[in-house]
């Protein structure tokens, strides 16, 4: 059964106005019923009147003295149980102070910890029993910041599932002992995501208890990132009117298609820009946190790189296969379909450059069914080398192909395994500088024999064969390739281009159809 925070009753009783409004304005913003006082007669009076359910009582306040105001509300039965946080500016001894029910704070304070402590205090029972991983916790997240909760979980290193969801936005934070390991919102997952959530204000949220099972995709310190990401939501808000409309049309003007030169964020901008459509959806499948994002977004748009606005329709996308292929492909999906889920069929690229990957992106952004795993992107840049599912091409509704990227390292084959068992088809690239890495075609040819793939295309330029050792590799490999009963295919080419790419996505698949026919 859930346990529900409802909305709290507080009374600041501080003779200082600045002092007093401004914690006052704070705790109204966090979802507090707020009352206030600037003398202790009149803090007993709203106390008699108005029951808070807990007093916060600066030990300079005139007209009734605190140690006077205090005892009357020990005799009462109605206030004898509230708690009283006493406010000062020095150490003293309080008197009628009780150790684990009142709390002493020296002044000058931080709100947040202010917040923090009215949190335990008047949701000690609910927390309490949320926490010893038997029931859920549930509420408002105008009555509680999800950094404040967090931390309640951190001290207690709890392990579970934070679900969030407000009107535009809902997601999961999974926290191992304690600490932050993942968050995903919609396709989006890592400190992205938990960048997105954890400003939210407006909402709710519920907290499952238990193991959570999940792949690590937050390695930053938990309290580091959640304060990262809300310097990221005060920059955003201070860009203001200078951010491009989600909504508004991207184009690249055509002498800055060129991204040879550029790294990181600027790289990944202009490789989205060839097959998104707009700036959210430039920002959705960037790796790069949001702010990151909108400054390099901002400032391409400075230098002249590009245009937001809305245009002319881009042109439109082509289907990666013809329609009469495309239906057979849908069926034999269809066909092996296991269960009430999606119909899948897996593609594995084995690339000789990590690069390469990139002009992956470039050739199938310009089919119309192709999505990018942003999450692969994200997880990239934390581990090096590209390993494991960089996107989908959707077939139809409930079909799709995964496409897969690895390199030619045996220490990685277990991971091919686990993440490709069963390909319907396998592109390897080779360039001139494979040429010594025997072990590495070895590896992915044993692979091909493991998973039983029927359709393998290897691709390589011609200049290959020219080498001596690179002759003697080509020959074993083409040798064991064959008696796999698949194919290779030496073709003349400087380098992996968009066509050449897109053309041996299509030969695999139709490869793979035609032996399903047979």
């Amino acid at each position: 059964m859930a346990t529900t925070l409802a909305t709290k009753r507080v009374l600041i009783a501080d003779p200082s106005d600045k002092s007093r409004q401004a914690l006052s304005t704070y705790l109204r913003e966090k979802g507090l019923e707020i009352i206030e006082a600037a003398d202790g007669s009149k803090a007993l009076a709203e106390t008699l009147l108005r029951k808070p359910d807990i007093l916060l009582l600066e030990l300079s306040v005139p007209i009734l003295a605190p140690e006077r105001l205090i005892q009357i509300l020990r005799s009462n039965p109605n206030t004898r149980s509230m708690p009283v946080f006493f406010l000062s500016e020095r150490e003293q001894s309080v008197s009628g102070f009780r150790q684990g029910v009142d709390e002493f704070i020296r002044k000058p304070f931080h709100e947040e910890e202010i917040l923090l402590r009215i949190q335990r205090a008047l949701y000690q029972d609910p927390l309490s029993e949320a926490l010893t991983g038997d029931s859920e916790i549930s509420g408002n997240l105008s009555q509680i910041f999800l950094p404040d909760l967090w931390q309640m979980l951190a001290m207690n290193r709890k392990n579970g599932i934070l679900q969030v969801e407000a009107e535009h936005i809902s997601g999961s934070v999974y926290i191992e002992r304690g600490e932050i390991i993942s968050a995903v919102t919609r396709n989006i997952a890592g400190e992205k995501a938990l960048f997105r959530l954890i400003p939210l204000k407006e909402g709710k949220f519920r907290f499952l208890p238990g193991k959570v099972g999940v792949r690590r995709t937050i390695f930053t310190p938990s309290q580091q990132a959640i304060l990262e990401g809300l310097r990221h939501d005060d920059e955003l808000r201070k860009l203001g009117d200078t951010l491009p409309r989600p909504t508004d049309a991207v184009a690249v003007v055509p002498e800055a298609r060129e991204i040879a030169a550029a790294g990181g964020v600027i790289r990944e901008i202009l490789l989205m820009a060839e097959f998104c459509a707009t700036v959210e959806e430039i920002v959705d499948n960037c790796g790069f946190p949001d702010l990151v994002v909108y400054e390099a977004l901002i400032a391409l748009q400075t230098r002249g790189v590009l245009r937001f606005g809305d245009f002319d329709a881009p042109p439109r996308k082509s289907e990666f296969l013809p329609s009469e292929d495309l239906a057979r492909l849908r069926a034999r999906l269809e066909d092996h379909r296991s269960g009430a889920g999606e119909a899948s069929g897996q593609i594995v690229f084995y690339l000789p450059d990590p690069s390469l990957i990139e002009g992956l992106l470039m050739a199938f952004g310009k089919f119309q069914g192709f999505e990018v795993d942003n999450v692969f992107f994200s997880l990239r840049r934390k581990e090096g080398i590209p390993a494991g599912m960089f996107g989908r091409l959707r077939v139809g509704e409930k079909c799709s192909i995964r496409l897969y990227a690895f390199p030619y390292l045996r220490v990685l084959s277990p991971l091919w395994y686990t993440l490709a068992p069963s390909p319907l088809g396998i592109v390897v690239f080779l360039k001139d500088e494979m040429s010594g890495s025997l072990e590495g075609l070895m590896s992915v040819s044993d692979y091909t024999r493991g998973v039983s793939a029927r359709v393998v295309l290897a691709v390589m330029g011609n200049s290959f064969s020219d080498f001596g050792i690179g002759e003697n590799t080509l020959r074993l490999f083409r040798n064991r390739v064959e008696r796999l009963g698949c194919t290779l295919k030496v073709r003349a080419m400087e380098q992996v281009t968009a066509e050449e790419i897109r053309d041996s996505l299509a030969t695999v698949i139709r490869q793979f159809l035609k032996g399903e026919s047979d």
